[in-house]
């Protein structure tokens, strides 16, 4: 398994790739940098990752560790709301720090939900699971919700 890289990296390569979900052409972004990158993470931890096209430029990830029925699916969206960057205090797109919290783009909702999840479970005797367990993670919560359709 290769090593992954620490939390708070994780957490800023997600906020330095702007997936900007808007119903707006000229705001819309690919998440397909996004997914790239979890795809290699959870295959690193043993997941069999899948994308899944929903449309030009977006994409679904779909990580399953184990087999079976009755698993465990944890789900989150790639995108991000348009931002204006002059009303930012810091670049949105660059994850800074100040009193021990976190700022940027995505942090809370929701790409810092991703590299939590791996935080979570990259210790875990995942060898033992009885049932399966599933990240997706999809595309155009904040505009279309084409993604979990």
């Amino acid at each position: 398994m290769a090593k992954l890289p620490p939390l708070r990296d994780r957490v800023a390569q997600l906020i330095g790739i702007p997936s900007i979900s808007s119903t707006q052409a000229g705001l819309d972004q690919s998440n397909e940098g996004v997914v790239a990158i979890l795809f290699d993470w959870f295959q690193d931890l043993g997941f069999t990752c899948e994308t899944v096209p929903v449309s030009d430029g977006k994409v679904n990830l779909i990580a399953t560790l184990g087999h079976g029925a009755n698993g465990l699916v944890l789900s989150g969206h790639t995108d991000t709301v348009p931002c204006n960057e002059t009303l930012w205090n810091s670049n949105p797109f660059t994850l800074t720090e100040s009193e021990d919290q976190w700022a940027g783009l995505g942090v809370i909702d929701m790409k810092g939900f991703f590299p939590l999840v791996i935080e979570a479970i990259q210790n875990l005797p995942m060898q033992h699971l009885k049932r399966p367990l599933v990240v997706v993670a999809t595309s155009d919560e904040e505009s279309s919700m084409a993604g979990a359709k």
